[in-house]
């Protein structure tokens, strides 16, 4: 696993709670490979993960038409 300074952006401000890579991983039910791809491009931040994971379930409820 890479050092956490290197999973994180430097130009990112992070607030609030922030998630494990193995929380993430373990809340999300995903392969560590896959929590580790996601962690690196966005962050540990709780709530961009959340949010993240909230459209990848369903893109629509972010759509608007």
């Amino acid at each position: 696993m890479q050092e956490q300074s290197k999973l994180f952006p430097d130009h990112r401000r992070l607030s609030g709670e922030r998630y494990t890579l193995d929380s993430f991983r373990t809340a999300y039910g995903l392969s560590h490979k896959e929590a580790e791809r996601l962690f690196e491009k966005f962050g540990p931040s709780k709530r961009e993960l959340d949010l993240l994971m909230r459209a990848r379930q369903d893109p629509r409820q972010f759509l608007n038409f």
